[in-house]
């Protein structure tokens, strides 16, 4: 079971802070698709053309609430990027995206630092978040484009359980690194055959640190 530590809060970063936001899924007819390679939306046209030229696909408008009005849908699934941070925990979600509560797995983040309500079986936890019932994970990743790192900086959320098995993994080697690494965001394929036969495939989102950023 990963997340069993406390983590800091997350940085107090608003919309503005970022040019864009990198995705692993989309929206098709209602329902969430998870995709093979990277979806890249923002609010900047010029960005969307850099981010296309470098990473295939062509900028188009999406139906979206936010400022981020642009998408990508580029032909990669590796990312090479400048990370800049990484801050995970569970989240329980409440209306309006708003939490109800967080924790680490053990531990609340709240003032008394209560004990996690959350089942400490990771298949009972996995079940009853599914059911609205406890926290689902939440991990953030922060960084540059490594290609292209005067565009700005860019985020990353995930709610995958595949990501929280590893991330503490990910977040030690970049505090080892001093804070800034380069790394990859790739969405990697995973495939595998049921006890009744079942072929089962789908694509998990890794985070891998590959090295402390140059000092300038």
């Amino acid at each position: 079971m990963t997340l069993h530590k406390l983590f800091s809060q997350p940085s107090a970063f608003g919309a503005d802070d970022f040019v864009g936001r990198v995705r692993s899924g989309a929206q098709v007819q209602g329902r969430p698709v998870a995709l093979s390679d990277w979806r890249i939306t923002t609010g900047d046209p010029e960005v969307a053309e850099a981010i296309s030229s470098l990473y295939g696909g062509s900028p188009s408008e999406w139906e979206t609430t936010t400022e981020e009005k642009l998408e990508v849908m580029t032909t990669v699934s590796a990312l090479p990027v400048l990370l800049t941070g990484i801050q995970s925990e569970f989240v329980l979600w409440g209306r309006n995206n708003k939490p109800i509560r967080r924790c680490d797995g053990t531990t609340q983040k709240d003032d008394k630092k209560s004990a996690c309500v959350c089942p400490l079986k990771v298949s009972d936890h996995k079940e009853e978040a599914r059911a609205g019932s406890a926290c689902s994970p939440s991990v953030r990743a922060m960084f540059r484009m490594a290609d292209l790192p005067d565009l700005g900086l860019w985020r990353f959320n995930s709610q995958s359980w595949q990501l929280a098995a590893s991330i503490n993994e990910a977040e030690d080697a970049l505090a080892e690194a001093g804070g800034e690494a380069t790394g990859i965001l790739r969405l990697q394929p995973v495939e595998y055959e049921t006890a009744k036969g079942r072929l089962v495939s789908y694509t998990k989102p890794v985070i891998e640190i590959t090295a402390a950023a140059a000092v300038a």
